[in-house]
This record gives C-alpha cells, sequence and structure tokens, in this order.
C-alpha cells in the first residue's frame, strides 16, 4: 500500500512540473510563445496542367526560431507517378508566419478524374496543433482526360484473300497524339488461329510495342500457305490496349476482317466436250506460243477433268496430259499440256523416249495428275490466277533402230506393250538414258467467264540431261534464263 501512495504522489509531481514548464512558455505580455499551425483550407481543386501546386501552411505567430513542420501523405495519388514532392515536411524560417511546400503535378501520368491527395499536420513539441482548425487539406486533382486514340488505317486494306496465295498484309496504325511512353498493344484474334493459321511479323506473338515519340506503326500479317478449297472464314483482328488508362481504341476503326476464301472453281464452261471412246474426262485444246507472237496452230487434244479429290486442280487421264509421241502417235507431232515431246529433239533419228501409258501407243513422261492449281480472284471465281508445285518428270530413252523397226503390229513398244500389259515397269527392253525435266515454277491467269474460256501460262523448266533443249524448235518461242528454260501456254476448250 505504501508503494502505491509513493507512485501516485510521483505522478502527481511529474504532471505538475509538466504543466508548470507548459505554464511558463509564455511571452512577456503572457502570450503562448509556441505558434498554432493550420492549412487555408481543407480541401482545394487544382488544374493538373499548371504543373505545379505550392502547399501553404499558415503559422498563427512568427516563428520564434526556425521550425520543422511534419507532414503525413496519404488518399488515392501516387508519390512520383502522380506528383512528386522535395521532402515529406516543411521548413519555417524564424520571424516567419507562413511556409511552403511546392508539389509538382505529373500531369501527363494522370489518367483518372478523382485522383485526391490528403496531407496532414503531424504533431510535435514546437508547434501546437489546434483540432478545430484546418489540420488536414484534400487536393483533388482536376484534369479533362484525353487519352491517344490508337486506330487502324483502312485505306488500300483488301477485304479478302486467298489463302492459297500465303500473302503478306501491312497495316498502318495511326495515333492522333503521340503516347507519352512506349505502350503494349494486344492483337485480338477470331476466325483463324495464331501458330497455325498466320504469323504476326513471322512470329507467334499477339503483342505489339508502340513506341512513345511517334503517330504511325505498322507491322505485318503473314498468312499461312493452305491448299484447302472451299474455305471461307471471316478473319477479325481487334485493337486491345494492355494498360487502358494510357491509351484508347478507335470506336469506328479498331477492328479489321478480312474474309479468308478459297472457293471452288467451277470448271463447266471449259470442259464441254467429252472424251471419245468411253475415255474419261473432256477435251481442250493445248497451244505454245510461237515466235512471232501467234499460237501454234489449232493445238494438241488433250483429255483433262476437274479433279473432285484434289480440288481446284485440273485432272489429267492416264498421264496423258504429259504424254509425248515423236511422231508416232497418229503420225501428228505429240504434245502434252507442257508439250516436253518438243523440247527433246535430236540431231539424228536414232532415238526416241520409251515410256509408254497402259494399253496404249503413247509414250508419256511420269508425273502428277493434277498440276495446274487454279485461285480464285476477288471479283469472281471465274477468274484468278493459276499456279502449279514444284515437280520432276522422268523418262527413259531406247534405241529407235529396235523399238521402231517393223510394221506397226511388230514394233517393239507394241509387242513390249502387249507383253507387259501396259505396265512400263515390267518391261525387260534395254534402255540408254533416262531424262529427268523439273517444272520450277508456272504462273498464268484464267478467265472461263469468256466466251472461248482459255487459260493462259508460263512454265520455267531445268534439266541436267543433255537431251533437253540440245536443238530448240525454231517455230516456238522457248526464252532461256540462266539455267531454265521459259514456255508459255495456252489452254482453250475443244
Amino acid at each position: 500500500m505504501k508503494k502505491l501512495v509513493k507512485l501516485f504522489f510521483n505522478s502527481l509531481m511529474l504532471v505538475s512540473l509538466t504543466l508548470g514548464i507548459m505554464a511558463c512558455e509564455k511571452d512577456e505580455n503572457g502570450a503562448d510563445s509556441i505558434p498554432a499551425v493550420s492549412f487555408t483550407s481543407s480541401s482545394v481543386s487544382i488544374e493538373t496542367e499548371d504543373g505545379l501546386y505550392n502547399l501553404v501552411v499558415n503559422l498563427s505567430k512568427a516563428a520564434p526560431e526556425d521550425l520543422t513542420l511534419r507532414l503525413q501523405f496519404s488518399g488515392t495519388a501516387v508519390e512520383n507517378e502522380h506528383y512528386t514532392v522535395p521532402a515529406k515536411e516543411i521548413s519555417v524560417m524564424q520571424g516567419a508566419t507562413e511556409a511552403t511546400l511546392p508539389i509538382t503535378i505529373l500531369d501527363e501520368n494522370i489518367w483518372d478524374e478523382d485522383l485526391e491527395l490528403k496531407i496532414t499536420l503531424a504533431p510535435h513539441s514546437s508547434y501546437v496543433i489546434i483540432p478545430d482548425t484546418n489540420t488536414e487539406i484534400t487536393i483533388r486533382f482536376s484534369k479533362e482526360v484525353v487519352l491517344p486514340v490508337l486506330s487502324f488505317d483502312m485505306t488500300d486494306l483488301p477485304e479478302k484473300t486467298n489463302p492459297f496465295n500465303a500473302e503478306t498484309i501491312t497495316f498502318n496504325l495511326i495515333l492522333d497524339k503521340e503516347l507519352t511512353a512506349e505502350r503494349e498493344v494486344t492483337l485480338e484474334f477470331d476466325g483463324l488461329t495464331i501458330g497455325d493459321d498466320f504469323l504476326i511479323n513471322e512470329e507467334s506473338s499477339d503483342k505489339l510495342l508502340i513506341p512513345g515519340d511517334v503517330t504511325e506503326y505498322s507491322f505485318d500479317l503473314n498468312i499461312l500457305k493452305k491448299d484447302a478449297a472451299g474455305t471461307d472464314i471471316d478473319f477479325t483482328i481487334t485493337l486491345t490496349p494492355s494498360d487502358p488508362k494510357y491509351m484508347a481504341i478507335s470506336q469506328e476503326d479498331g477492328e479489321y476482317t478480312i474474309n479468308i476464301s478459297d472457293p471452288i472453281v467451277d470448271l463447266t464452261t471449259l470442259l464441254r466436250t467429252p472424251a471419245i471412246l468411253g475415255n474419261p474426262g473432256f477435251q481442250v485444246y493445248q497451244q505454245i506460243e510461237e515466235t512471232n507472237g501467234e499460237w501454234d496452230g489449232r493445238g494438241t487434244v488433250l483429255n483433262v477433268s476437274h479433279n473432285d479429290e484434289k480440288k481446284n486442280y485440273l485432272k489429267s487421264h492416264r498421264n496423258q496430259l504429259f504424254y509425248t509421241a515423236f511422231d508416232c502417235y497418229g503420225n501428228l507431232i505429240g504434245g502434252d499440256v507442257l508439250r516436253l515431246a518438243k523440247m527433246l529433239l535430236f540431231e539424228t533419228s536414232d532415238t526416241v523416249i520409251a515410256d509408254y501409258g497402259a494399253n496404249t501407243s503413247s509414250r508419256y513422261f511420269s508425273g502428277s495428275d493434277s498440276l495446274i492449281r487454279f485461285v480464285a480472284g476477288s471479283e469472281t471465281p471465274q477468274k484468278g490466277t493459276l499456279s502449279s508445285v514444284n515437280q520432276k518428270f522422268s523418262a527413259n530413252l531406247v534405241l529407235r533402230e529396235n523399238w521402231e523397226t517393223g510394221g506397226n503390229g511388230e514394233k517393239q513398244w507394241h509387242v513390249d506393250s502387249k507383253a507387259t500389259g501396259g505396265d512400263i515397269t515390267k518391261s525387260t527392253y534395254p534402255t540408254f538414258a533416262t531424262v529427268e525435266i523439273e517444272l520450277v515454277n508456272l504462273e498464268g491467269t484464267y478467265d472461263l467467264t469468256l466466251a472461248e474460256p482459255e487459260l493462259l501460262f508460263t512454265a520455267w523448266f531445268k534439266s541436267e540431261s543433255p537431251y533437253f533443249m540440245r536443238i530448240l524448235p525454231e517455230d516456238l518461242k522457248i526464252e532461256k534464263e540462266d539455267d531454265m528454260y521459259k514456255v508459255t501456254y495456252r489452254i482453250y476448250p475443244r
């Protein structure tokens, strides 16, 4: 009990001493010597475009000595993102009745109209804070937020493309004003899958980084080649900013749709006359451009049809699209859609192409049954371009003196054909050389809307065989380009 009494007595003495000290801090007229501090108002709204706001603290009397007023910061505004301050305190010179803290406003980083900065005076023994005064101020950042707007430049962008062409489409993006820094834009896709169907700038990335000092930016859409006739897909690309507080997207031009289409080509107007003797397909004429700019006569008859299994291809039958006759088939210069026969003339008459088609006397080159690919244009599927895959054709050479002697039914090719059932792989007749010709490229156009539909195309060939193009036909326009030979053709219905 004595200890409790003693403790109470000591506490009472301490309080009395403290009150006595505070009561003694008076000036000579009896007024308090410690100044009270406060803000001018409890709230203020400022225009962020001004870039600066000077926060003023008032003192109830002149500072008796240099003072440091301590501050506490809070609110939705973030230091170094929306504003900066030199310190979290205000220095007051002796004799001053107010002090100022400059607040720098980072206007270009402000994308919110409701940002607030709250500053509170923190208590200290060198000044007095009176509760009923403005000891806290709320600074509202006032700004009309105008974001840079990003949009597609729709000028000259195609409405559709054929995936067989594997086109690269360049997109130009437009900003109505520069960004404050490099910003990321995400591309959203609907209709195709990135990596499988297309690439962006030759990569499988949907991100674009737009620099902060430009108003235009471009990227490439690389359509991957697809040989799938019948495709019809609307592919949409939408611009989306990774952080919408730094950039806006145009409502009118922030989205682009292109039709990815490979329509089926109807070859009805080309395939008019059925093949004779019950053979499959239809008859068409084929010609080669001559040196005088004309086409070589009425043309050679070929049997072709639309390949229903491999759509948009012209199909040959029994490889007749590639056979060659060398004056042996109906006593006429033979040919095919590539007229390889006329490209293998010889200086003497002692050699001949030895391969032949099943159950026929026509010699031929081995090759695909679908050479020419129709690629529909944007105007109508009945007009477009022609192409082909790179491929090689081969044939064997034998001696004419053995192969062609005797009557028609006694010629070796006829006897051999009957013995093997027309299967050249079973033939035992000796050959002295093999010719291989590579079709490097084929380009052309077709127009099936004409009264006389036609296919016009140029083919580029090369071969390491010494027999290939050894003697160029004088009447045909065959041009040599480096190690390749260029020949131009025409096909039209019979």
